[in-house]
């Protein structure tokens, strides 16, 4: 009996112990992809939000890979029928950076939502003096095709 009661004991550690050491391997693969879907999203916010007038369209094609699912169709609809025009019309440049960026949430398995605070340097003909906007943006990351790209931008 007490052979029995051992071995029974020694199986409920062992298994306690891969449950514990299962849950620890999954939080550290949802940090690791938590801190690469951050990286990412800096980099990516700053070519998003930054453009110059006289490379519009590399700079729409470039950008363009980096978004995925409806966004990707609506980042290109807008930039070239909204943004381009008068981006050529007052010949603007806007350099983007990052000042700031957290993990806010992640709600699905390939998908992270990063805040990001964005800081935009605005050149144009028509402004006597560069402007600099202080935006916040929400990036949606998803993991597809082993990169991670934007598939949402929420700003306010």
């Amino acid at each position: 009996m007490f052979a029995s009661l051992s071995l029974l004991l020694a199986t409920a550690i062992l298994v306690t112990s891969m449950v514990i050491w299962k849950a620890s391997q999954e939080r550290h693969t949802m940090a690791s992809g938590q801190v690469a879907a951050s990286s990412a999203a800096r980099t990516i916010v700053e070519k998003l939000l930054g453009y110059d007038y006289r490379t519009f369209d590399q700079h729409t094609n470039q950008v363009s890979a980096l978004l995925t699912g409806h966004f990707r169709n609506e980042f290109v609809q807008a930039a070239t029928t909204v943004v381009k025009p008068l981006a050529v019309q007052n010949q603007t440049v806007v350099l983007a950076k990052v000042s700031e960026a957290s993990v806010m949430s992640t709600p699905g398995q390939a998908d992270v939502k990063i805040l990001l605070f964005v800081d935009q340097h605005t050149t144009s003909a028509k402004l006597q003096h560069p402007q600099i906007d202080q935006n916040r943006v929400i990036l949606t990351m998803s993991h597809a095709d082993g990169r991670w790209l934007v598939s949402k931008i929420e700003a306010f």
